[in-house]
């Protein structure tokens, strides 16, 4: 024993793998508004090779399904419509067992946003609008169809054999955001979504999970930030949702409310206006920093029978973050920048006990009437097709995330995730100062999901130095400075 702790101090290096992330994972997916709709095997092949399992889409309703405009459900005497039935020729899957298929054919996961319903599907209260809530039962009734169809054992005949399976479901998308979710408020004023969507959550919750028990029923992503008349904060819908009231410091039930909602994952798009260390001003919005808020919160509705999920928990997800990166954004943020802060965002929410993060997107969007009007966070800078794209920097961040800090005399802490989330070996590299070059400082293993967490006992780093990690036999990590990172001023979108 004597004789291993005097190797140990010699290389310099101590793992302090816990318990708990020994078993942990952190997968990560790539959430795009269009390009996987077109079906380029192109866009499929890139995900897959930038370390992510996951892919999310909107799945579309009002534009599968017969008469979407209309205010009079389909069918006829002749062919009545069934809307449980994955088969029924009122729907066109068409675009979506596509994008199922290829996905599966790359090892990738689909996670599918069931969002805008058809009109003779909304509460009466809006039915004019596009994003008006559903009622619970047609959209249970559609979930249902949706995950038949996709529950892994449906064969449409159309000559491809049976549908890939789809296990990850969400219901709708930003219910805090005027644009995504209606109705918003009540005439008084007052919030009305968190009421409206937790009802329509619970249906669409039973529905997926009476198709197969074993499906993951994900709460749609909320909004950042509150601003009157167009949103409410994540923090304060979430209250309201769950049955909770308090600050973000000390969240508690509500006496004498007893409306319980179901989640096996609640979700989150944490847009950041700032560094990945700025909090934001007002207590009930959310940033990466903030993270640990909203987890509070979920934690003290589970304790107290509000919220509960497969085996009693209800895990966080991210399903929209980004940057835009400048170039193309003259007001995003540049690309060795952007690449620090997409690593040190992804620790963080690690951190956070975060399991899932879906980055947005897999290629920037072409200008729009100015830059603010589109996005240009994609991982790829876009070309004239997608062959045509040319990875940035960031991309490498975030295939295979790595970050460093100092930890006073102790040393240096590290984290990171190897790019296919498999058991590794990891050797680090690191430079003490900002001047020479790097030199082997030790090794750690990574889990069984890739998950790998160390402290180098080296002393003399200063906060010029850098540290980078690389797979034996594999891919490098980009190296991560150990100086503190700025908080300034950045809007998320440039």
């Amino acid at each position: 024993m004597l004789l291993a702790a005097l190797l140990i101090s010699f290389l310099g290096l101590t793992t302090f793998v816990s318990k708990a992330d020994a078993a942990r994972s952190f997968q990560t997916g790539i959430f795009d508004g269009s390009v996987y709709d077109h079906g380029d095997d192109e866009a499929f092949d890139r995900t897959a090779d930038s370390g992510a399992t996951l892919i999310r889409s909107n799945l579309y309703w009002t534009y599968m399904v017969a008469n979407g405009d209309s205010a009079d459900r389909p069918g006829s005497e002749g062919q009545p419509f069934n809307a449980t039935d994955p088969g029924s020729p009122y729907y066109n899957w068409g675009v979506y067992d596509r994008m199922v298929r290829k996905s599966a054919a790359r090892g990738l996961q689909m996670v599918f946003s069931i969002v805008s319903p058809p009109r003779w599907a909304r509460i009466s209260s809006c039915a004019d609008s596009g994003v008006c809530s559903p009622r619970p039962a047609d959209y249970a009734d559609f979930a249902t169809a949706a995950a038949r169809r996709y529950d892994g054992t449906f064969d449409p005949g159309d000559g491809n054999g049976v549908l890939p399976r789809v296990r990850f479901w969400q219901a709708a998308n930003e219910p805090n955001f005027y644009l995504f979710y209606k109705p918003l408020l009540k005439p008084n004023g007052a919030p009305a979504a968190p009421y409206e969507y937790r009802k329509i959550l619970n249906a669409f919750y039973g529905a997926i999970h009476a198709v197969d028990n074993s499906n993951v029923v994900i709460a749609a992503g909320l909004a950042p930030n509150g601003k009157k008349g167009k949103s409410i904060s994540p923090l304060d819908f979430t209250r309201r949702a769950l049955c909770m009231t308090g600050s973000y410091k000390h969240p508690r039930p509500i006496a004498g409310c007893k409306f319980k909602v179901k989640a096996d994952a609640w979700a989150v798009h944490p847009y950041t206006t700032g560094g990945p260390t700025h909090v934001p001003a007002n207590g009930n919005d959310m940033s990466v920093a903030a993270l640990p808020r909203l987890q509070k919160l979920l934690k003290a509705a589970t304790r107290a029978g509000r919220l509960s999920g497969a085996g009693g928990h209800t895990q966080l997800w991210v399903t929209e973050f980004s940057w835009d990166s400048k170039a193309p954004d003259p007001g995003g943020v540049p690309w060795a920048l952007q690449t620090r802060w997409v690593a040190q965002a992804m620790y963080l929410m690690y951190r956070a006990n975060v399991s899932t993060m879906l980055w947005f997107g897999l290629r920037d969007q072409p200008k729009g009437e100015n830059w603010s009007y589109t996005f240009q966070s994609g991982l790829y800078l876009r070309g004239a097709t997608i062959a045509k794209d040319r990875p940035k920097q960031v991309l490498k961040a975030f295939r295979f995330p790595f970050y460093a800090q100092l930890a006073g005399k102790a040393g240096v802490r590290i984290w990171g995730r190897t790019p296919d989330s498999q058991a590794a070996t990891i050797d680090l590299f690191g430079r003490r100062g900002a001047k020479g070059g790097f030199r082997r400082i030790g090794s750690v293993k990574a889990n069984v999901n890739g998950i790998f967490t160390g402290l180098i006992r080296k002393r003399g780093f200063t906060a010029k130095g850098s540290i980078y990690a690389k797979v034996r036999g594999g891919r490098s990590a980009v190296p991560f400075g150990l100086w503190k990172t700025k908080d300034i001023y950045q809007p998320p979108f440039g």
